[in-house]
């Protein structure tokens, strides 16, 4: 029995042996007459794109898909008003919006406020434009921290979407709280000491929810035994219901042998007002950021090194970001600095704010800063949940 082979695979042996190895398969003989065979590399390439149409053109449809099942339940919720839909659009979508000052920049990661968004927006019950469910899922694949939020908020929809496209089924697996759970239940503990570690964040995350000193009781009491890779996302769980309480856990974890851990730390706790890492960043901001005489614009002086105070505060003294050092120290000062600070250094709103031009100490009409320090501002209030900020920075 002769077994014939398909001329397309004897086209690509012969583009993987190479034209000089192999001559052009007699297979491809019935559409050799259509190509110059005198250089057998470029005929090699005339016959391969002569079968590509010839397959296809062989190629019988495939059957209609059928429809994806039963429509998505209904969400009773109501829809959210329309300026904040088209708010949602914009963080969604990332762009960037005018800063409504006179110098013309523009507010650098407008995203950094979809956080905050999020939360205000399950907190009030609404539901978001069925239009833009997928987006807000795309973005809370591409961003785990949105997840909790974003999974909530897209609500029954989001999950039968999620039903239909593979890139979402992070949906079903996203933790939901449990209202009903007793915090006192034995599974807790025996959960927390030997569950997968998946399980246990899960586990620490939904008790935070329910009952914060619980959930930091519980983390404590095995905190010097865990991974460090372990302790950066369990400490990440104490966003849930955090509050001065844990400042002296989070104080303690700024000498952490890891510096991930510690820059979590520091991260946390520049969201605590009052806390005393705060108040030394308000003291380097203050340093760093003033109202020139006149009031009529911003002078910058960004640090001019990283000392050991500021780096047990979670600075690092290497950018990791690719940004002049200078800048970083600069950045990473403003954002975990209390935001009522400038209330209080300048008497002025954040929208007045805003609408100053910024110049720097060497040259009072240069705006080189005016983005790191808006970009600054608009991290601080979404670590500081600060809903008068996060309007002016989002403009009208």
């Amino acid at each position: 029995m002769t077994i014939t082979q398909d001329p397309w695979e004897s086209l690509r042996t012969s583009a993987l042996l190479g034209t000089d190895r192999r001559p052009l398969p007699a297979t491809a003989l019935p559409l050799a007459e259509a190509v110059d065979p005198s250089d057998p590399a470029t005929a090699l390439l005339e016959l391969a794109a002569l079968a590509t149409v010839r397959r296809r053109a062989g190629a019988l449809p495939v059957p209609a898909a059928g429809p994806p099942g039963p429509p998505a339940p209904e969400d009773p919720r109501p829809e959210m008003p329309e300026a904040a839909a088209r708010r949602l659009a914009v963080l969604l979508a990332g762009r960037t919006g005018a800063n409504g000052g006179s110098g013309g920049g523009t507010l650098a990661n407008l995203a950094e406020l979809l956080p905050q968004w999020l939360t205000t927006a399950r907190f009030e019950g609404l539901r978001p434009p069925a239009a833009l469910i997928p987006a807000l899922l795309d973005a809370a694949r591409a961003r785990s921290e949105l997840r909790g939020d974003a999974v909530a908020l897209a609500g029954p929809l989001g999950h039968w979407l999620a039903s239909q496209n593979p890139d979402w089924r992070f949906v079903l697996r996203t933790a939901a709280p449990e209202p009903d759970r007793r915090p006192d239940d034995p599974s807790d503990h025996r959960l927390w000491h030997e569950g997968l570690f998946a399980e246990r964040v899960t586990h620490l995350t939904l008790l935070r929810r329910r009952d914060p000193a619980a959930g930091l009781e519980l983390l404590r009491s095995t905190w010097p035994t865990e991974r460090a890779e372990d302790r950066l996302l369990f400490l990440d769980a104490l966003q849930d219901g955090l509050s001065p309480a844990d400042e002296p856990f989070l104080e303690a974890a700024l000498g952490d042998r890891s510096k991930n851990v510690r820059a979590t730390a520091a991260e946390l706790l520049s969201t605590l007002p009052t806390s005393a890492l705060a108040r030394r960043m308000a003291e380097r901001a203050r340093a760093a950021v003033r109202l020139a005489d006149g009031g009529t614009h911003l002078l910058v002086s960004p640090p001019v090194e990283c000392d050991e105070r500021m780096q047990r505060d979670g600075i690092a003294p290497k950018s990791p970001t690719g940004r002049g050092e200078r800048a970083w120290w600069f950045g990473e000062v403003v954002a975990a600095a209390p935001l009522a600070v400038w209330a209080e250094s300048t008497g002025l709103t954040p929208e007045q704010l805003l609408a100053l031009r910024v110049g720097d100490s060497v040259d009072e009409t240069s705006s080189s800063w005016a983005d790191d320090l808006r970009e600054a501002w608009a991290r601080a209030a979404v670590r500081q949940h600060d809903a008068d900020w996060a309007r002016a920075l989002l403009g009208p």
